[in-house]
């Protein structure tokens, strides 16, 4: 008696492999999707974090600290600080130790300095990072005021203020800031929001991270 032999066939192989194949076809767009989401809510918790740190720098020191774009090098220093051009590169937090309203590098300590506190990474200096970036400042029902103010500064006695450069006139109590971001390679209206996450600051300068769930018009992704 021949004993019983046990395996599979090759059609029953080439059926599991053809199984796994269409469910595989079937999860990647939406595991593509919620990569690109989570890229997207890490960078916008990243900029929370900086912006929360940088208005307790400002209680704690005594000083207004400024939060604006910048150059973050390969080596880690940071340098052309609040130059507008560097929007979408990287974004950094410093003390105005002499109150001065520009930035000196110093390597110096104590009031009489400016002080560097934090910088972070956006897209690099090449701008070839995987989110892109959209500022804008709003009114208080989310309306943009059609500017993008990235100049911001958290004053030590807790009030707010969102300006063009360094130099100029600060608005205070005017409405919000609103950072959002999303994949690049999103192509859809319907994409660029569920890849989205969105930033943003209050006219007292408190930050939050909008949940996907909120549907506020404050945290829907620009649609233009």
């Amino acid at each position: 008696m021949h004993a019983k032999q046990k395996g599979y066939t090759l059609i029953e192989l080439l059926v599991v492999i053809a199984i796994i194949a269409i469910m595989a076809a079937i999860a990647m767009p939406n595991m593509s999707n919620w990569i690109a989401a989570r890229r997207s809510a890490s960078q916008a918790e990243s900029i929370a974090n900086l912006l929360r740190f940088a208005r307790s720098e400002a209680v704690r020191l005594n000083l207004p600290v400024y939060v604006c774009p910048t150059r973050v090098k390969k080596d880690g220093n940071v340098e052309d600080h609040c130059n507008a051009a560097r929007s979408g590169e990287g974004m950094v937090a410093f003390a105005d130790g002499n109150k001065d309203k520009v930035y000196t590098r110093s390597t110096g300590t104590g009031k009489d300095f400016d002080i560097d506190l934090r910088a972070i990474i956006l897209g690099g200096e090449n701008k070839d990072g995987r989110v892109t970036h959209q500022f804008a400042t709003t009114k208080f029902d989310g309306s943009p005021t059609g500017n993008s103010n990235q100049v911001w500064v958290f004053n030590p006695d807790g009030t707010f203020g969102h300006a063009a450069s360094l130099s100029a006139k600060f608005d205070t109590g005017t409405g919000y800031v609103k950072i959002a971001m999303t994949d690049k390679d999103a192509a859809t209206p319907d994409e660029k929001q569920s890849r989205s996450a969105v930033v943003l600051i209050n006219p007292g300068g408190r930050v939050e991270v909008c949940s996907k769930s909120d549907t506020r018009p404050l945290c829907q992704y620009p649609s233009n």
